[in-house]
């Protein structure tokens, strides 16, 4: 049997390289990855003993593949939340870096035999990742609400928005404007039926100009932001799909020479540190993360193991008021309208 050196030879790499390569760490090129393979395989290279008896027994170690970049908020508490629930369930938790061929990916990490299972963070309609691990025969959980059969956890982004669209309106306003994640992302469609929703159940006439891609970054809140404030009759409230969205807003209002709290309405889809302290604080629909994660390695557990358990969970969001929505003021007409679908909405 051939040796790790004589891969590493015959590949033109280093050592370190073959087994960056065999156990799915490290930061290797897709063309290098493909030809230590090609060598391996020449070779008939296999994986230490103690990787075959990893293989053999489970190496009780759930994976989570990280975005290639990172979206602006912090994701320590749904990792905090991942590591507790795979703690409680008997499992490690293992991130690896994305590359961007996610078939590789997903592959050096199944045949290492380092992991057992993995979390498909911000899950996308018909997302590629899915059908890897598919593919491959890699146990899988989805953190947001995939479209097919796959098991997921996620937050009720539907029943949030029409949580914050409704305190809104009960406050007067019926020009709102929307800024979504990328509309590939299962949150954003979720977002904008909410959206539509309470509108509807307000009787407010629905406004396609009002709703605008923001993306992940505070620049693209910055851009989408001015969109809509730059409309013939701009917004008296936005919400913002995500924190960094959110962020963006702020600073576009300000450079528009609005005030937040004041002319204009904020609400920030999460609920990050940071949004209880800058001025003014933001209203919030917060999310349970620490909890997504914790049922997100409870439920990569028991579809490892094969056991009954639940796989699909919907957690529910929380409103947060503070001050980004001042006191109302504008009107009250879409008030009552509104009180049938919310009436404890908080003002």
């Amino acid at each position: 049997m051939a040796t790790i050196k004589q891969v590493a030879e015959a590949a033109g790499v280093k050592p370190a390289t073959v087994s960056y390569v065999m156990n799915g760490t490290g930061s290797v090129s897709a063309a290098t990855r493909q030809r230590v393979r090609a060598a391996a395989a020449a070779l008939h290279y296999a994986p230490s003993h103690l990787a075959r008896s990893l293989q053999r027994r489970g190496s009780r170690t759930l994976g989570l593949v990280l975005p290639t970049a990172a979206p602006d908020e912090p994701i320590g508490a749904l990792l905090r939340g991942l590591a507790d629930g795979a703690a409680t369930a008997g499992y490690n938790l293992l991130l690896a870096a994305r590359t961007e061929d996610d078939d590789a990916t997903y592959a050096d990490l199944h045949r290492s035999g380092r992991i057992e299972g993995v979390v498909i963070l911000d899950v996308r309609h018909r997302d590629d990742r899915v059908a890897v691990a598919r593919r491959l025969g890699i146990p899988y959980a989805c953190a947001g609400r995939p479209g097919d059969d796959s098991p997921f956890v996620a937050i009720d982004a539907e029943s949030g928005t029409i949580e914050a669209l409704a305190h809104l309106i009960v406050l007067g306003h019926e020009h709102i404007g929307l800024i979504t994640p990328p509309l590939e992302l299962a949150l954003a469609t979720e977002q904008d039926a909410g959206y539509r929703v309470a509108l509807a159940e307000a009787g407010i006439a629905f406004d396609e100009e009002l709703i605008v891609e923001g993306g992940l970054t505070e620049g693209e809140g910055y851009v989408a932001a001015n969109e809509l404030l730059a409309l013939p009759e701009p917004p008296t409230a936005i919400l913002a799909g995500s924190a960094p969205l959110a962020f963006g807003t702020l600073h576009a209002a300000h450079d528009a020479g609005m005030h937040v709290g004041e002319n204009l309405a904020l609400i920030v889809f999460d609920d990050p540190p940071s949004a209880a302290h800058v001025a003014p604080p933001l209203t919030a629909v917060r999310q349970p993360t620490v909890e997504v994660g914790r049922e997100l390695a409870a439920m990569l557990a028991a579809v490892i193991e094969g056991r009954e358990h639940q796989r699909a969970v919907l957690l529910p969001t929380q409103l947060i008021v503070r001050h980004s929505c001042g006191r109302g003021g504008l009107g009250r007409s879409a008030a009552e309208r509104v009180g049938a679908m919310h009436s404890g909405s908080p003002i």
